[in-house]
């Protein structure tokens, strides 16, 4: 009765984080391994044959991925900029505390 209501609570949010989390984890190690394999069995050449190798495939893989990030949402940024804009405009005709006389 103590413990009860304790525990992992996952909401409408929680779960796809949850989920993204972990298929982002598995990818992750998924690609370090067998970039891994393929580095230390020679088959990259001798210039990759190291355990670091799989690592930095990983990491180039992300900020790939966030540029890609970036590119994606610039568009999204700039209509947000310009409809705040048109928002904060005075209609036509309308007198603002700027034009009142000093």
């Amino acid at each position: 009765s103590g413990r009860a209501g304790r525990g992992l609570a996952l909401g409408p949010a929680g779960a796809p984080h949850a989920t993204a989390r972990g298929v982002g984890g598995f990818l992750g190690g998924a690609i370090r391994d067998i970039v891994n394999a393929s580095a230390t069995s020679g088959a990259l050449g001798e210039a990759l044959a190291t355990p670091a190798t799989g690592y930095s495939v990983v990491y180039h893989i992300e900020i790939a991925l966030l540029f890609a990030t970036l590119v994606a949402i610039g568009p999204l940024v700039r209509h947000a900029e310009r409809r705040s804009l048109i928002q904060s405009q005075p209609a036509p005709g309308k007198i603002g505390l700027a034009e009142l006389p000093t």
